[in-house]
This record gives structure tokens, sequence and C-alpha cells, in this order.
């Protein structure tokens, strides 16, 4: 199931303090749901693609943090560049993932859902560039300022990730996934769920 890999994968996100570690775990179960999911429409075949770079790249800051972990020494420029452009991968990925969604709940008439899959992509767009500007070498005068960040950049990413998984949650439960290209006209098992149980209620009256 394309969207239930998606959201298995994206769940990751919820690890907003390091996720440096957990960014290439969820671009690689996220990548499998995506393969299926991006013969739907542009939108998710750009998610795809930048999923996948998104999961070389972010092997490579996940191994230059263990790194500098280990005690590497490693200039801290180099450091905060890597990071910054792993976050600016994520905010694209965001950008395509979201577009895709919107298109995808547009031609099914999910229009709750569809406003939903916009806020999520605005804000999400909106937070990973933020992070992204926080993760560069902005000089001590601005550490303490950064500092202070910490910890309400934390709890807006675990809102965009929550609003992230109830998206992707919807678009499990409504559409659903069939293997052919007029997929979104197929209804997922919750709305199979209800049309099966007005079809009693129904019967019963």
């Amino acid at each position: 199931m394309g969207f239930g890999l998606l959201l298995i994968g994206y769940v990751f996100y919820l690890n907003t303090i390091i996720p440096v570690y957990t960014i290439p775990v969820s671009a690689l179960v996220m990548a499998f749901g995506l393969r299926k999911l991006r013969v739907w429409n542009s939108g998710l075949r750009g998610a795809w693609r930048t999923d996948l770079a998104t999961l070389v790249y972010g092997l490579a800051a996940a191994g230059l943090a263990g790194a500098i972990a280990a005690g590497v020494k490693i200039p801290d420029t180099l450091s905060s560049v890597v990071s910054a452009g792993l976050c600016l991968l994520v905010l694209l990925f965001h950008f395509y993932l979201g577009s895709g969604v919107i298109q995808l709940t547009q031609e099914v008439g999910l229009v709750r859902l569809r406003g939903r899959a916009l806020f999520f992509r605005t804000s999400a767009c909106i937070y990973w560039f933020l992070y992204a500007f926080l993760n560069l070498d902005l000089g001590e005068k601005l550490d303490t300022f950064v500092a202070r960040l910490f910890i309400p950049m934390v709890i807006v990413g675990l809102v965009v990730a929550i609003v992230g998984i109830s998206v992707i949650f919807s678009c499990y439960t409504d559409i659903g996934l069939p293997d052919e290209m007029n997929a979104p006209e197929k209804p997922g098992f919750i709305a199979k769920w209800k049309r099966k149980n007005e079809e009693v209620d129904r019967k019963d009256d």
C-alpha cells in the first residue's frame, strides 16, 4: 500500500531534536510507498525523486554527524552547510508531496482534505526553511538567539509532523491505492466501510 508505507516512513519526522539520523530512515521507507504513488501526478513524482536525493544526501549528513560525535575534527562551517542543505532538500520534498496530495484531493473532490494538505505544504516549507537558516553558522553573536529558538522550533516541528501524518492517514483511509492510473476513483478501506454501513442502514429502513 503506497500511502501506508508513506505514512510509516513519515512518522520518523516526529523526531525534531536530532532529525539528521532519522531522515535517511524515513526517506528509505517512504521511497517504497512513493514508488507506487508516483504514477498519480507530477507532484508525487517530484516527491519520489526528491526523496531518493534526500536518502543519499541524508546518509552522508548522518555519517558526518556521527563522525563529529565520535570526536573527528570537522570545520563547523562544513557541518552547518551540510545540515542546512539537508533541510532544504526536505523542504523541497514537502513542497512536491504537498502539491501532489493537493492535486489528488482536488481530483477526487475531497475539499476539506485539500485545505489541510495546503496548510501542511505551507507550514512544512516555512518550518524547514527556518530550520535550514538556523543550522547555518551565524556567528557567536547569534548563538544565544538561536539557542532560545530551540524549544519553540521543536514544538513547531512536532505540530507540522502531526499535521503531515494526519493528511497522509486521511489519504490512506479515504483514497487508497489501486494499481491502475485511474486510482483516485477507488475508495480506501474506511470509505468502503462507511459505504457498507450506509447500505445496511438503508436496508434496515
